[in-house]
């Protein structure tokens, strides 16, 4: 790992070459929290006296010594949500990114910071009626992605997924070998149902990937940023809204911290999504996608803890997430009947 006083110089070095100003300066470097790559937020003051600026900005990283493809691949990430400029989908205003390992010897994007909360283990403990607003405006903003035109954007999200290529990429995650078996029980069962009961032709559009509480900071009215876009594709939006509801669904979950204490059941979610789209949303399809978070998510968990347990990406919350595994694919295989 990086050291702080490592990052300071090349980030000083950086913002004095894109701002121009020599005597630019960091201060305040702070840690983010996540699991792909290294965040940080600091401030940038330029200038000096009575044309002194100071702002609040984020830096993201990608992780150290991992090719930068895929959820890795942050000036993807970065791209995508300059993309979004512009519509009704808040993003952080992203000012600058680059592939060449030149300034921190991996890719970079820099963006603003943007002030707000998770209301999964959030910094603040908001009242019921504020936690249900918040809620209700996720969904809104997730409703707004959704009708964002895909096909002007395609350039920077790619070609659209289907969705029968989306499942077998976690279907390559179940199928690694040294995956604990007590994680994976039950997957096989999901697995055949899912694939005997796939939608035909689903909405496609951009969808999030990992649209769920915590990838939305709150404060106010509502939503002020959605962050976190490693999973992002041109794909079947239903995925997203499946995923929100089994942030939601007490009965895929041993421990519920992630899970807001007062955020709407899964199929309040689905209400409310409903009345802010102008396509029709199926209760058959709804459960599909519902068992099919179930499905992506216990196959992440699974991978995940082996790659934790083996050393190679150690985090222990994994062990605690894992407690549910086998009850996401049970979950799923109840929903489908």
């Amino acid at each position: 790992m990086v050291s702080d006083e490592e990052i300071t110089r090349q980030l000083t070095a950086l913002v004095r070459a894109k701002t121009g100003d020599p005597s630019a300066r960091i201060s305040a470097l702070t840690t983010l929290p996540g699991h792909a790559g290294q965040s940080y937020s600091f401030e940038l003051e330029t200038g000096s006296g009575a044309t002194a600026t100071c702002e609040r900005l984020v830096l993201r990283l990608a992780p150290e010594g991992v090719r930068p493809v895929g959820t890795a691949d942050v000036v993807r990430q970065a791209r995508i949500m300059k993309s979004l400029s512009g519509t009704a989908v808040p993003v952080p205003p992203v000012r600058w990114l680059d592939d060449d390992p030149a300034a921190f010897g991996r890719p970079y994007f820099v963006v603003g910071f943007v002030q707000g909360d998770k209301l999964a283990m959030g910094e603040r403990e908001y009242p019921p009626d504020v936690q249900r607003r918040f809620a209700r405006s996720i969904v809104e903003k997730l409703a707004a992605l959704h009708a964002v035109p895909w096909e002007p954007r395609r350039a920077v999200w790619g070609d659209p997924r289907p969705l029968l290529e989306e499942m077998q990429r976690f279907d390559a995650l179940l199928d690694r070998p040294l995956l604990d078996p007590k994680t994976t029980v039950g997957s096989a069962e999901l697995r055949e149902r899912l694939r005997a009961t796939m939608p035909s032709a689903p909405r496609i559009g951009c969808v999030h990937g990992d649209f769920q509480w915590s990838n939305s900071l709150c404060a106010g009215e509502g939503v002020q940023i959605v962050i976190d876009w490693e999973l992002a594709q041109i794909g079947a939006v239903l995925i997203d809204l499946g995923w929100l509801c089994m942030f939601s669904d007490r009965k895929s979950w041993v421990d519920q911290s992630l899970i807001p204490p007062h955020a709407p059941s899964p199929e309040a979610l689905a209400d409310l999504y409903r009345k802010s789209v102008s396509w029709p949303v199926t209760d058959a399809d709804l459960r599909w996608f519902r068992a099919f978070a179930g499905y992506r998510f216990g196959s992440i968990t699974a991978f995940n803890l082996m790659l934790h347990r083996r050393g190679k990406r150690p985090d222990p919350t994994w062990e605690d997430i894992a407690l549910s595994s086998p009850l996401f694919f049970e979950r799923g295989r109840e929903l489908l009947g």
